[in-house]
């Protein structure tokens, strides 16, 4: 993958200004020397450079400040994001493709498997090819990731931006005409070994709805229907007895996954509501319309604590594979609510700034915690993280 550097700040120039200036006046050096001007020099000059710039720290060190010995951030990518209507041209002509076969419930045949080890529908390689044809028509320098194909470029010019596509998330729903399924496209700018934290922008399009989820990182998510956008709605609902909420089932052990969640879909089945789901970006956005004020997928945290006891019931409901969460699934849709105002975590409570956003190997598969709001994620996580550790100690003790 082509690797982008980051500039670094150009500091060096101001630094022989302040010794200019100092030389033919010693008198002047001395009175700058003197009480607080120093201190309000350094401050100025620590919030002019950007967090990389460690010279510039090196005042606030002596002042005793702790933010001075803090390791910078890693960097991030820098320069123009990719264009809305560019984002929005690709979702079309990918909704386009298979719209007509949602709707006459065809594309059902199992053709291949993907990267994920994931099946790859019929209806899975119209999408894949729609996605390929509107790349090579608009001759963009783009690279792009998909669940189908992996890592792809097609273009002789150095790509400056990285598409992360799920051409159909939610395949079984749309292969049997439900209305649960959407594109998924994240961007990025070209950077070595990208994370969820560098994807600047996000575009969701319902495939058999009319609304297209659209953010870009630090200016909010908007809605766009016929061309006009509205704010995102978010629940303000904390009670679990009233939630409505989904959870992620395909290639997930029931055996396991129900049980741990059985009460609270007993609390909640009345007088809120509990949808099995296909598809993480098609929940995520429910959130952002009202639908829903939670979806979770917790599977792979039983993974991660007890891989010996669970790997076989994981492969066995995975048909040969463990399947969970991989970053592609999630991209877009955790911009987009992150930007809205949701809360969303894995299933210990941290958020996703480092994963990996083009590893899908069972290792960074991840967990998923998302709420409307504070409180309610804050209670939810309290209860699967209870229920989990009920579970996984229950395990133990009967392997003794």
């Amino acid at each position: 993958m082509a690797t982008s550097k980051s500039k670094a700040p150009k500091k060096k120039a101001a630094a022989p200004k302040a010794k200019a200036k100092a030389k033919p006046k010693p008198k002047a050096k001395a009175k700058a020397a003197t009480k607080p001007k120093p201190k309000a020099k350094a401050k100025a000059a620590a919030k002019a450079s950007p967090p990389p710039a460690k010279k510039a720290a090196a005042p606030a060190k002596k002042a005793g400040t702790k933010a001075a010995t803090a390791p910078p951030p890693p960097p991030r990518a820098t320069g123009k994001v990719l264009s809305r209507k560019f984002m929005f041209g690709l979702s079309e002509a990918i909704k386009s493709a298979v719209e007509p076969m949602v709707r006459q419930v065809k594309g059902r045949e199992v053709v291949d498997l993907a990267v994920s080890g994931d099946a790859t529908f019929e209806i899975d390689k119209v999408a894949e090819k729609a996605l390929l044809n509107y790349l090579k028509g608009q001759r963009a320098p783009v690279a792009y990731y998909s669940e189908d194909s992996g890592y792809s470029t097609f273009s002789g010019e150095a790509p400056k931006h990285l598409l992360v596509v799920d051409p159909i998330d939610g395949t079984r729903a749309a292969m049997n005409g439900f209305e649960g399924c959407v594109v998924a496209i994240a961007s990025t700018r070209i950077i070595e070994r990208p994370t969820m934290a560098d994807v600047d922008t996000a575009c969701v399009t319902e495939i058999v709805g009319d609304r297209t989820f659209y953010a870009e990182r630090g200016k909010g998510t908007r809605i766009y229907v016929d061309g006009k956008s509205k704010k995102p709605k978010i629940s303000e609902n904390t009670d679990l007895e009233t939630m409505s909420w989904s959870m992620t089932v395909p290639g997930r052990p029931a055996s396991l996954i129900f049980p741990t969640v059985g009460q609270l879909i007993d609390v909640s089945s009345l007088k809120g509501g509990f949808f099995a789901c296909n598809s993480t970006s098609f929940s995520l956005t429910r959130l952002l319309t009202e639908q829903l004020d939670a979806c979770v997928d917790f599977a792979s945290r039983y993974m991660k604590e007890i891989p010996d006891l669970v790997r076989d019931t994981f492969i066995n409901a995975g048909r040969g594979n463990v399947m969970g969460i991989a970053p592609y699934d999630m991209a877009a849709a955790l911009l987009l609510a992150e930007e809205a105002g949701c809360v969303v975590t894995d299933a210990y409570g941290k958020g996703f700034e480092d994963v990996l956003l083009l590893d899908s190997s069972e290792n960074n598969h991840q967990s998923l915690i998302a709420a409307s709001n504070k409180k309610l994620h804050g209670t939810l996580l309290k209860v699967v993280d209870t229920r989990i550790q009920q579970y996984v100690d229950a395990m133990h003790r009967a392997k003794g």
